[in-house]
């Protein structure tokens, strides 16, 4: 008899789960068996692992870095028309959720002024992203303190050749967390 019993709440519990992954009782709690075991119903997917019943797939950070010399002139924190058209296509990766936007710059110039600089920079690209997402943003600048790696061989006085060489110092990266 009460294995009948269990049999029925499990059909009475299934009915109140149709659309979603696991089996459910009338409280909303994922039915499960003597052993431990969550019930899937036939609409299970991996999307819908519960934490406890399956293993819950981690979604791991998608980091977009962004050139500055597309975003920004050099030595400016307005974006330009072409740095709004590459953000347009990072908005294609944010679904609600938060973001951190992390402003970089090149050796050139004080410390002090690339550090307002790289930040000026974080913030004009998360106040444009603002307007088109419901995500909310954190900005960081770190100025000239963390280089590309691909700069090593830039060196020496400040001419175009150096600023040209130095660009891939200056970027903006963007790294969603759902």
């Amino acid at each position: 008899m009460n294995k009948f019993l269990s049999i029925i709440t499990l059909l009475v519990a299934s009915a109140s789960a149709v659309a979603s992954g696991y089996v459910t009782s009338s409280d909303g709690q994922v039915v499960k068996t003597e052993s431990g075991l969550c019930l899937h119903t036939g609409y299970y997917n991996s999307t819908d692992a519960v934490k406890g019943c399956d293993p819950v797939p981690v979604v791991k950070p998608v980091p977009v870095t962004l050139n500055s010399d597309v975003l920004f002139a050099f030595d400016s924190a307005v974006l330009t028309i072409a740095g709004k058209a590459a953000l347009d296509v990072v908005v294609a990766l944010q679904v609600a959720g938060q973001a951190f936007v992390e402003g970089h710059t090149d050796r050139i110039g004080a410390v002090s002024y690339n550090k307002k600089l790289s930040n000026a920079r974080a913030k004009a690209v998360a106040d444009y992203l603002s307007t088109k997402t419901k995500d909310t943003f954190v900005v960081s600048g770190v100025g000239s303190t963390q280089p590309s790696g691909k700069t090593a061989e830039c060196i020496g006085p400040m001419s175009p050749q150096l600023i040209a060489c130095l660009a891939p110092d200056r970027r903006v990266i963007v790294t969603v967390i759902k």
